[in-house]
């Protein structure tokens, strides 16, 4: 499991790059990435097959937002989130989620009060979700 979560991370630094610099997100990375961290759990045998659908539930859900509000949530985002969760499980994913949606909300209402942005400006959401995930692993570590 170990591997998993840190080729996550790596996954989601990269993938912040791109978000950043293009707002795009290569839409062969989060399939080629989930299926490969797939066959290494089916390797490794660490996750159950309840466990590894588990993982993909958050991500599914946020596809089909994504399908609903086109304009609100990236569909790259959405596979993304759907990739780590089948590497990560669903509680990590769960969790590194939420924390991420905090720090976007809370990043989101100072620039707006600063008024560097407007309602409409869309954030890039992958570093949120990455930095989220490396601050749980930090506090693995720590706690």
């Amino acid at each position: 499991m170990k591997i998993c979560l840190l080729l996550t991370t790596l996954f989601l630094c990269l993938l912040s790059v791109s978000d950043l610099r293009t707002r795009t997100i290569p839409g062969w990375a989060a399939p080629v990435f989930g299926a490969g961290t797939g066959l290494l759990h089916l390797f490794l045998r660490d996750l159950t097959l309840l466990q590894f659908f588990a993982g993909l539930f958050p991500g599914i859900l946020l596809l089909l937002l994504a399908l609903i509000f086109r304009a609100s949530l990236g569909m790259g985002d959405a596979l993304a989130v759907t990739a780590c969760g089948a590497a990560i499980g669903a509680e990590r994913i769960f969790a590194a989620l939420t924390a991420a949606l905090v720090m976007c909300a809370v990043f989101s209402a100072v620039l707006l009060l600063l008024r560097r942005v407007k309602r409409s400006d869309c954030l890039p959401f992958l570093p949120f979700l990455a930095a989220s995930h490396i601050v749980m692993l930090t506090a693995e570590v720590i706690l």
